[in-house]
């Protein structure tokens, strides 16, 4: 009765329950595919749509500022009495002080900024999506796995009630086994809330279901670009070009705002006949700024640009810190990726083939055998959450950089 108990026990654990519908609707997609899935998402992002749109905003106000700023004035005016009077007059502002420049300049650093927005905007909602599809690959095999090890516990369950009536093992050994039912139950419930709200996740930056199941590349590189370049990296970084951009144009912008405050002179002829007499006359005025010399937006524009400079300078501190911090992260997990593939795997499969040996011989008893085989599953669960957190560090060491980009549409990357 005790071999066939272990037989049956033996063959439960060994089962692997066949693949649901769900499941064969999910097929493997290699790192190549990753391009097109993401620059999809992208190029339908709304976000990015809006950024875009202030492109074309700042492409039409530089074109504007291109312009000449002051329209001439046209003036005609009648007299009918006694005396018959006609004149006609024109009148032109002039740019005395090149203010268009200015303004041009203000406009053309403004459009760079926007550009740049644009570049920033790509780079931080590909790490987004791309760190979406990294959850939902590592929980949907979570998921999978946990889902077996309930199968496996709620199979033993009822066998174990079965022997347990027959009295060929303790009620302690039936309550064992409800209470890692009960616990194997609760943890495929969280790691399927988990594996939902990525699936949200991924939709809210998409507006569309991933359907596709990622098969990430299981040898990223073991060592990253030597770190006396992350200094370059950090000046031409998206995010730091565009702190950058934002503090040229608010400079420009106070520049302008510096030369609109100066006064431009008007010149204006008038011709015209009184009765029996020609009429001509020129004029020239210029406002005159006692009352307001609009000092005060001078002084705002200027302090607006010392902000905008001084957060420029928080933003490179950011980055400098945000990449050092993806070097030494990806380091430590690729190190302990390395060691459980070359060792943790090996391990894992030798203590299966160790643990079926002492069964068949008697040396473990069946609940000892559950327990050390949920023990297995655990640290399968684990090097899944280990694959998917290097995926993470991996990420965020290419967002960090700025190379994301150009990593994802390398037509030479591996598979």
């Amino acid at each position: 009765m005790r071999a066939g108990f272990c037989t049956c026990l033996f063959t439960l654990i060994a089962w692997t329950p066949p693949a649901s519908s769900e499941e064969k609707s999910f097929q493997h997609v290699g790192v190549r595919q990753l391009a097109v899935i993401v620059n999809g998402a992208l190029k339908s992002n709304p976000e990015i749509q809006a950024a875009q749109a202030a492109v074309d905003i700042a492409k039409a106000r530089l074109a504007g500022a291109a312009l000449p700023l002051n329209n001439p004035e046209l003036e005609l005016e009648a007299e009918r009495t006694d005396i018959n009077t006609y004149t006609f007059g024109i009148s032109q502002t002039i740019d005395w002080h090149d203010k268009r420049h200015a303004f041009e300049e203000a406009a053309r650093a403004g459009l760079t900024a926007a550009r740049a927005r644009v570049k920033a905007l790509r780079l931080t909602k590909a790490t987004e999506l791309l760190n979406a599809i990294g959850r939902i690959a590592t929980h949907h095999e979570i998921t999978t796995l946990s889902e077996r090890r309930s199968e496996i516990l709620d199979r033993f369950v009822k066998l174990a009630k079965q022997r347990q009536a027959a009295g060929d093992i303790a009620q302690t050994s039936l309550d064992l086994a409800r209470l890692s039912l009960a616990e194997a139950i609760m943890q495929h419930a969280e790691y399927g809330a988990e594996l939902i709200q990525a699936r949200s996740d991924y939709a809210t930056l998409s507006g569309q279901s991933l359907h596709s199941r990622i098969k990430f590349p299981e040898l990223l590189p073991t060592m990253l670009p030597d770190a006396q370049h992350d200094e370059a990296l950090v000046r031409k970084h998206p995010q730091v070009q565009v702190a950058h951009q934002l503090a040229l144009a608010s400079r420009r912008q106070a520049e302008a705002v510096g030369q609109e405050r100066k006064a431009d002179p008007t010149f204006g002829l008038t011709a015209g006949r009184e009765d029996q007499e020609d009429l001509i006359s020129l004029s020239f005025s210029i406002p005159l700024q006692v009352r307001n010399n609009f000092r005060s937006n001078v002084d705002a524009a200027q302090s607006q640009a010392l902000q905008v400079e001084q957060e420029a300078r928080q933003a490179y501190w950011n980055l400098q810190a945000r990449l050092n911090s993806a070097r030494e992260r990806y380091k430590l997990v690729s190190n302990a990726w390395a060691i459980w593939v070359s060792q943790g795997r090996i391990s894992l499969q030798q203590r299966s083939e160790i643990l079926e040996a002492m069964w068949r011989t008697g040396e473990i008893s069946a609940n000892d055998y559950l327990l050390q085989v949920q023990q297995t599953l655990d640290v399968q669960i684990a090097g899944v959450e280990l694959q998917g957190n290097l995926w993470k560090v991996w990420v965020e060491w290419l967002s960090a950089s700025g190379s994301l980009d150009d990593w994802l549409n390398n037509p030479s990357r591996e598979q």
